[in-house]
C-alpha cells in the first residue's frame, strides 16, 4: 500500500448543440437558437499517491493528479464574424477546440509609428487602410490561430509531512494549454480618466523606434483628425498577435501547518485539541511575463481579472 496509481480515460461525441445562427428574420428575428454544432470531446486523467518514507515519528506522502483534454468542433452551421473569433472569450470554428481564439497578423510599426498588419493576401498594409471589419463573416482564413481559452491540461502536486504531533502540508495547482487575450488599453486617444500601464513607457516616440519596440505611439489630435481609419488600426492592434499571453501557471495554492496538543496537556472533559496556521493563494510559482502581474487564473472577456487575494487563517479546533 505505498504506492496507489489510477488512470482515467474518456471520449465523447456530442451531436446538435445549441448555438446562435442567422435567419431570414421570420418571425421578428434575424439571430436565433438552433442545433448547429457537432464536436468531439475526450481526455486522460492520471493519479499517483506515494508513501515515500513512514517511520515511527515521521512520514512523507505525495499525491500528483494530471488530467488532459480536448475538444474538436467537426460540424458548424454558422458564420462567425471577426470579433467572435478575436475577442478574449474565443469562439467556436470548425476543425478547432471549442473556444478558440484568433488574432489579426501584426506586420510592426511605420515609420510614424503606427501599427500595420497583414492582409488576407499576405501583403502589409498601412495604418490608415480600412480594410478591416470586425464584422466580417468571409475570408478570415488569414486570422493567426493562438489556442483555446480553455485550459487543455490540469492538476496538482501536494506533499505531507508528519513528524510526531507536527503536520506540514505543501500544494500545488498548475494549469496550461491556454492563452490569454491582454486586456485592450490602446486606443487611437486618451483623456485624463484612463489609466495606463507600464507598456507606455515603451511606445514609439522618435522614428527608428520601430526597430525596437511593437509599442504604438500615442496620436495627436491633428493626427487623428487627419485620418479616422486610424481609431480602427488602434482597435486592431488590442486584437493582433502580439497582445496574446500564455495562460498557463504554477500556483502555490496552500502550506499549513497544525499541531496537536499531547492529551496529557488537555484538561479532562477534552479529547483532542489542535492549532493549524494556514495560508492560501500565496503566489504564483510560473506566470507568463507579458501579463505583468495580472492573474490568468481568473481572466474575463477581454483580458484578465485582479489577482486572487491572498488568505491566512488561525485555526484552534477542540473537542471534548
Amino acid at each position: 500500500n505505498r504506492i496507489s496509481v489510477s488512470f482515467d480515460w474518456y471520449t465523447r461525441n456530442n451531436y446538435d448543440l445549441i448555438g446562435p445562427i442567422n435567419t431570414v428574420g421570420v418571425g421578428g428575428e434575424t439571430m436565433k437558437y438552433a442545433n448547429v454544432a457537432d464536436m468531439k470531446t475526450g481526455g486522460v486523467e492520471f493519479s499517483l499517491s506515494t508513501k515515500n518514507i513512514v517511520t515511527k515519528n515521521f512520514s512523507w506522502t505525495t499525491d500528483f493528479i494530471f488530467g488532459k483534454n480536448r475538444t474538436e468542433v467537426t460540424k458548424l452551421d454558422m458564420q462567425s464574424t471577426m470579433i467572435d473569433l478575436i475577442s478574449g472569450s474565443g469562439f467556436a470554428k470548425k476543425g478547432y477546440p471549442n473556444r478558440a481564439l484568433f488574432s489579426i497578423p501584426f506586420a510592426g510599426l511605420d515609420e510614424h509609428g503606427y501599427p500595420t498588419f497583414y492582409k488576407a493576401d499576405g501583403t502589409k498594409t498601412s495604418a490608415t487602410d480600412s480594410y478591416i471589419d470586425f464584422q466580417s463573416r468571409t475570408n478570415l482564413d488569414y486570422l493567426k490561430y493562438e489556442g483555446p481559452t480553455d485550459p487543455t491540461i490540469n492538476g496538482s502536486f501536494g506533499n505531507i509531512f508528519s513528524y510526531k504531533s507536527f503536520r506540514l502540508n505543501v500544494f500545488i495547482t498548475y494549469s496550461f494549454g491556454n492563452v490569454v487575450r491582454l486586456d485592450p488599453v490602446f486606443s487611437s486617444e486618451y483623456s485624463d480618466l484612463n489609466s495606463m500601464t507600464l507598456e507606455f513607457r515603451n511606445r514609439w516616440m522618435v522614428p527608428g523606434d520601430e526597430k525596437y519596440t511593437n509599442i504604438p505611439t500615442i496620436l495627436s489630435k491633428r493626427e487623428l483628425d487627419a485620418n479616422s481609419d486610424l481609431t480602427k488600426a488602434y482597435n486592431a492592434y488590442n486584437y493582433s498577435d502580439v497582445r496574446i499571453a500564455d495562460g498557463g501557471f504554477v500556483r502555490l495554492k496552500e502550506i499549513s501547518l497544525s499541531y496537536d496538543i499531547p492529551k496529557k496537556l488537555l484538561m479532562k472533559e477534552m479529547s483532542n485539541l489542535s492549532i493549524k496556521v494556514q495560508g492560501t493563494n500565496l503566489f504564483l510559482l510560473y506566470a507568463d511575463k507579458k501579463l505583468n502581474g495580472q492573474d490568468p487564473e481568473f481572466f474575463r472577456s477581454g483580458g484578465v481579472s485582479t489577482p486572487v487575494p491572498k488568505q491566512f487563517t488561525l485555526t484552534l479546533r477542540a473537542g471534548f
